[in-house]
């Protein structure tokens, strides 16, 4: 397998095109590929579309350098790459590097995040255990097979993982033939420190990343979205910049790059933090519709994840627990937004599960585990009516990051009192001045009913008429005319329908009072 000849690679390429026997044309690209990835982009191009099907079927790495294959991966024909059993006997070390790359790839475009990752993990193993004449090369492809290897765990949501295998990349890719190598490496490691909250180590990143050599035609617009997703993350996490302006520059939501995602995340907490919860749920719509399901994928955890938020902000928590319970384990995003939509409709042991399984969870960012900080504040609050002095200090610390203006906002207004009221003079006043500039909701108080009308409340889902009830609880129907009246001041509502939702959310219906 040629690897870095690039004179060579493309003489071969056109011969075996003039001859114009698919099977020659495939064997020439199979043989060459990453020299004409690398340096003749055009001419491979225009060699693969060529191609017939069958010969697309039979190389999977031709397939997946086929501009088509992530447009049709979004709609029913997606590619499930197999290799024909005597063309991997056949196959040299580095050939079957790049099948398993292709198949990893082809996954991922697919939405298959478990599957692909599968194939990362056996690349992974292949660069530990095995061999192979290109990888020993310095301006050999290993630095791009760790770059896709990390990829893939940053769309499975790993990370911590994905940021190893992009710092390998980058140091590889710094003796590499290609200039741009390290800068690919950069813009991906800055998007996942900012999704992990390291907002530092991502302005870092970028900062070197545009030091460096553009990227050619072939990866430009994924390197540049990486570079805008993240600014854009940084900014709507620090309530600062213009963030308007990052994400009309980020990739959009019909994207059928790898970083859609991550745009979307972006958005969607930018349209939260401005109160603007319809917004992100069309965003979540249009971004869902134009992508194939994402098994076991980050996208999934973002997805849920931003759907929980934005119904617990438009008051349909009944429809927010559908989702957790369509949605069991799909990632850390999602259990955060569980143990806050169990705080907000005071489900409180729920809560206090969720926030358990965190705190043990080693992956966690510092984004993430901030966030579980103050939601256990939160949980404390609601359980004793009080926050003690380490708890306290814990948010207050927090509050003391630019980095975390945002989710300092999920925080009700009466924790924020009560830690400052659990601070020494010194520090409550550094947390007044931290979070003075800040929009904290309410706790909605649970109203008093009497007896008598959480008897009618809790008969009203059973649909029964005023007649029914006034005779099954033995009373006038006028009786039970002016407890609904009752019923709908206290809930600040005017039908039964309505009464029936706020009472789920408030937990006052005799079902859901057992958490």
């Amino acid at each position: 397998m040629n690897l870095t000849d690039t004179g060579r690679a493309r003489d071969e390429l056109a011969k075996a095109v003039r001859a114009g026997h698919p099977e020659t044309i495939s064997r020439a690209v199979v043989t060459n590929v990453w020299p004409l990835y690398t340096s003749h982009p055009d001419e491979l191009k225009a060699a693969i579309v060529g191609l017939p099907s069958s010969s697309l079927d039979r190389h999977p790495i031709l397939r997946i350098l086929h501009p088509m294959t992530p447009v049709l991966a979004r709609r029913a024909r997606s590619f499930k790459p197999v290799a024909h059993a005597q063309d991997v006997r056949l196959m040299s070390a580095d050939e079957i590097d790049f099948l398993t790359l292709a198949q990893m790839v082809s996954f991922r475009i697919n939405g298959d995040v478990t599957a692909a990752m599968v194939y990362a993990r056996r690349l992974e193993d292949r660069l530990l255990e095995t061999s192979a004449e290109g990888r020993d090369r310095i301006d050999g492809p290993l630095w791009f097979l760790h770059h896709q290897i990390g990829s893939t765990l940053l769309a499975a949501g790993e990370t911590g993982h994905a940021l190893l295998e992009f710092a390998t990349a980058r140091q590889l890719g710094e003796f590499s033939a290609q200039p741009y190598a390290a800068r690919m490496a950069l813009s991906r490691a800055a998007l996942a420190h900012a999704v992990r909250g390291t907002l530092g180590d991502a302005e870092r990143a970028l900062a070197e990343a545009k030091e460096l050599p553009s990227v050619t035609t072939m990866h430009a617009s994924a390197t540049s979205s990486s570079e805008m997703i993240a600014e854009a993350l940084i900014a709507v996490e620090r309530r600062s910049g213009e963030i308007d302006e990052l994400l009309g520059r980020a990739c959009p939501a019909d994207t059928i790059e790898l970083n859609w995602p991550f745009a979307l995340l972006a958005r969607c907490r930018a349209y939260l933090s401005r109160h603007r919860p319809e917004d992100a749920l069309e965003a979540i719509r249009l971004a869902s519709e134009g992508h194939p399901p994402q098994r076991g994928s980050f996208a999934a955890d973002i997805v849920a994840s931003s759907t929980i938020e934005a119904l617990i902000a438009t008051g349909e928590t009944a429809y927010a627990w559908q989702i957790v319970k369509d949605n069991p384990k799909v990632g850390v995003l999602t259990q955060l937004a569980t143990a806050h939509l169990a705080l907000h409709d005071g489900r409180l042991d729920t809560a206090a599960q969720e926030l358990r399984a965190l705190s043990a969870d080693q992956t966690l960012g510092p984004a993430q585990r901030a966030e579980a900080t103050l939601l256990s504040g939160w949980l404390e609050l609601a359980r004793t009516g009080e926050i003690d002095a380490e708890s306290a200090r814990q948010i207050s610390r927090i509050s003391q990051r630019g980095d975390r203006r945002r989710l300092l906002e999920i925080m009700p207004r009466q924790l924020v009192d009560r830690v400052k009221d659990a601070l020494d003079a010194e520090a409550a006043v550094e947390f007044a001045a931290a979070t003075s500039d800040l929009a904290f909701g309410d706790l909605q108080a649970r109203p008093s009913l009497t007896s008598g009308e959480l008897r009618i409340l809790n008969a009203l889902p059973a649909q029964r008429s005023t007649a029914i009830m006034a005779s099954t609880f033995h009373v006038s129907p006028n009786t039970v005319k002016s407890q609904l009246r009752s019923i709908y001041r206290k809930l600040g509502c005017s039908t039964r329908e309505e009464a029936i939702r706020i009472a789920t959310r408030m937990r006052l219906l005799a079902g859901a009072a057992h958490d």
